[in-house]
């Protein structure tokens, strides 16, 4: 049984923008909206709307909880830096959910192998893959970035595929994994409530709450970073040439 600490929760690391709060295991209440590339412009007005009409301020707030990737560039460092603020200003300790663990939260009530995927553009996926015995899931793999074909590699039969990778993909995943399941397609919004209950978890197991020290978890450059460091590699031409 998770403890009934007062969370405060958000996840922005795609199109969606959610935020909870949830007492314990309990849902006081919950948004998710798809808000584009506007998390900066929705997030701390969600955060009211959510403890107004919950009936709560941030001083009944226990805990903060925030997705931490891997996912959207610009969306986790927007959360990010939103929640850390939060967590500076109101003195609460805060705490980095690995976004593709809360993924799998949401559907651990499948006994067996669980895959959330989340699409990473350039024809590649975010991804991890988890067993579940239909109450708690225990991660196999690290959270990876690759193709669809070479996540799939060695995966057995009768897994079960969520998020919009999985959506995006799923013709590839039928055509190599013949047995594969797939969660509905609600699941490609990644609730905040699993980011609350998942942080809950993993605080109770000793994870850090200190904000300060939180980061992004990316797995890859960004195309700008890729970009400047491809012309950093490049040759310049305008040297005088070396006479020997």
């Amino acid at each position: 049984m998770i403890a009934p600490m007062i969370t405060l929760a958000a996840d922005t690391s795609t199109p969606y923008c959610s935020v909870a709060l949830c007492e314990g295991e309990f849902v006081l209440a919950e948004t998710v909206v798809d808000a584009g590339r506007r998390h900066s412009e929705r997030l701390m007005a969600t955060v009211d709307w959510i403890l107004e009409e919950a009936g709560f301020s941030l001083d009944c707030v226990e805990l903060l909880a925030i997705s931490q990737g891997p996912g959207s560039f610009t969306g986790l460092r927007i959360g990010i830096a939103t929640w850390k603020a939060l967590a500076l200003a109101n003195d609460l300790p805060l705490v980095g959910v690995p976004t593709l663990d809360a993924m799998a939260r949401s559907a651990i009530f499948h006994r067996g192998v669980i895959c959330p995927l989340l699409d990473a553009r350039m024809s590649e996926v975010f991804g991890a893959v988890y067993e579940s015995d239909g109450s708690s899931a225990t991660k196999r793999s690290e959270d990876r970035v690759c193709s669809i074909d070479a996540f799939l590699g060695g995966l057995e039969d009768g897994a079960l595929f969520l998020g919009e990778g999985a959506v995006l993909y799923r013709d590839s995943i039928e055509s190599q994994c013949p047995g594969a399941l797939f969660a509905p397609e609600t699941y490609c919004a990644l609730r905040a409530s699993n980011v609350a209950l998942e942080g809950l978890a993993q605080l109770a197991s000793g994870a850090s709450y200190d904000g300060a020290a939180l980061d992004a978890v990316y797995l890859r450059k960004s195309q700008a970073e890729e970009a400047r460091a491809a012309s950093s590699a490049e040759p310049d031409t305008n040297q005088e040439p070396v006479v020997t």
